[in-house]
């Protein structure tokens, strides 16, 4: 369990080692039978945070971590070595690795960024790594009007300019997995390098979904606020009448 020294049930690693845990599967059974190892050896995270995803990838055989973010960004020590650790500013620093990882991992912070920064993280993380490991938060997903919520396919088609295609069928593998936040279940998307494009691009509208956890509590919520309203309403029908 690395440096972590959990007290309580620590959501952010078990949603990371869910899904780190259907995608290393996942790159084997694509990769069966090919001379190209699909292990990710080399695991890059930008804006880890604690490390709680690094940590989950070393847990799974990755050998080599390195996680990028602003001391700032976290307040509990970190959950890998601090060696392992770079102190930068991604909302302000262009980053180059200066050794492609075979994965790099980039969860639920480019829509922290304005669209300008956000779009050039897209192509930082290109040339990063061969394989990306994505998320990032969709329309009305939290009350930040200042963030750049977008919905998936946008994020698609800037990551296809790069040269990257998603993987539709990755999400399948961890959809139902009660032990991952809805929010990873429903924004995670797998992205690789294709040797070749295809000369029409797909439909990238086919990754904006919603995960019908995330709409029940959404659902649940207005009731609640729905049922709220009417109590007061009824309040004051009543106050009225006494009057």
């Amino acid at each position: 369990m690395g440096l972590r020294n959990l007290h309580t049930f620590d959501a952010e690693y078990a949603s990371a080692y869910g899904i780190l845990k259907a995608l290393y599967a996942f790159a084997k059974r694509k990769h069966k039978g090919a001379k190209s190892d699909p292990t990710f050896n080399y695991v890059a995270q930008f804006a880890c945070r604690e490390g709680a995803w690094l940590a989950a990838a070393k847990d799974l055989g990755s050998t080599n971590i390195i996680g990028i973010d602003t001391r700032d960004a976290f307040e509990t020590p970190l959950c890998i070595d601090p060696s392992e650790f770079k102190d930068m500013d991604l909302a302000k620093v262009k980053v180059n690795l200066p050794r492609k990882s075979d994965l790099l991992i980039c969860v639920e912070y480019v829509h922290e960024l304005n669209p300008s920064r956000g779009e050039d993280l897209v192509k930082d993380m290109c040339g990063s790594a061969n394989n990306v490991l994505f998320s990032s938060g969709v329309p009305y997903q939290g009350n930040h009007p200042e963030f750049n919520f977008q919905w998936q396919s946008h994020w698609a088609a800037l990551f296809y300019n790069e040269g990257f295609v998603p993987n539709f069928r990755f999400k399948e593998h961890y959809w139902s997995d009660k032990t991952i936040d809805p929010a990873y279940r429903q924004n995670c998307v797998f992205y690789s390098r294709a040797e070749k494009l295809p000369k029409k691009a797909p439909d990238f509208r086919k990754l904006d979904v919603i995960h019908p956890a995330i709409f029940e509590a959404v659902q649940v919520k207005q009731q609640a606020l729905a049922m709220q309203l009417t109590n007061a309403t009824i309040r004051k029908l009543l106050k009225k009448k006494e009057e």
